[in-house]
């Protein structure tokens, strides 16, 4: 898969270049949370599969109605696209044999 590819897979565009670190570095580590049932993301965990695996679920219906009970659920999804575009070669060179 290219860059390319990939953002269009994912709708991202050049407006979630924008990284707003008070917010995304908070929103990252929450979604980490979302993706491995409440736990904090250990110092040595350098994966990114579980960004497009957030993004993937989104398209779930069951798991998206509970993901709109938070209140921050639409930062979530943002930072997530913004992940997707600062982390587009960390995406791809370790998961390119993988489905993304």
């Amino acid at each position: 898969m290219t860059k390319d590819e990939l953002f269009k897979k994912y709708s991202i565009d050049e407006s979630h270049n924008k990284w707003e670190s008070n917010i995304d570095n908070w929103m990252s580590v929450e979604i980490y949370r979302v993706m491995h049932n409440g736990q904090l993301p250990p110092h040595d965990d350098d994966s990114v599969k579980w960004i497009t695996d957030f993004l993937d679920k989104t398209k779930d219906m069951k798991f998206m109605v509970e993901l709109m009970k938070r209140e921050d659920w639409g930062s979530l999804y943002l930072t997530a696209k913004r992940m997707i575009y600062k982390l587009a070669n960390n995406i791809l060179n370790n998961h390119g044999q993988e489905s993304i």
